[in-house]
């Protein structure tokens, strides 16, 4: 077994042990973010869909209460403009979501979930919470509640909008 610091604590050795550790914290974010994706996308590959899609149609099924514009879809997944049209034109095209014209102001459109979109959502969900649920395994119920606080703090303290 090799002795070696692996490449982020050599990287970070000379920085005093505050700053060490917020930077050894944001790159775990980081890369646990871009692993657990990866799992999502994987679990999800059979039905075609990807984690990104996956959590469109979530936020469009809840559509029913609060009409879900493009902007707010954007501002949620953390993509451009650019990025949610083809999503939702992928998703339209596939016959999972539709545009509807607004109600208050027919320049805007809404999505609404179709029942296609519904049915694949029911088949995903399964899924997504399996590779959520064995991505936690390694702690405890009480550990991961709470990394969630903790994390929702890092994310207030940000200005993350709506902190889980």
């Amino acid at each position: 077994m090799s002795t070696t610091p692996n490449r982020l604590n050599r990287l970070i050795a000379p920085y005093p042990p505050e700053l060490a550790d917020a930077i050894a914290a944001s790159r775990l974010v980081f890369r646990i973010g871009t692993l657990l994706e990866e799992r999502i996308d994987s679990a999800l590959s059979p039905l075609g869909i990807s984690m990104r899609d996956y959590l469109a149609l979530v936020l469009i099924a809840d559509s029913a209460v609060e009409p879900l514009r493009p902007s707010d879809l954007s501002t949620t997944l953390d993509a451009t403009r650019t990025q949610v049209t083809r999503l939702i034109d992928a998703l339209e095209q596939r016959g999972l979501v539709q545009r509807q014209p607004g109600r208050d102001d027919r320049r805007t459109f809404a999505l609404v979930q179709t029942d296609g979109g519904r049915a694949l959502l029911k088949r995903a969900t399964p899924l997504v919470h399996a590779a959520y649920t064995a991505t936690w395994a390694p702690l405890e119920a009480a550990h991961t509640r709470r990394v969630r606080s903790l994390l929702g703090k890092v994310h207030a303290a940000l200005g993350g909008p709506d902190a889980p």
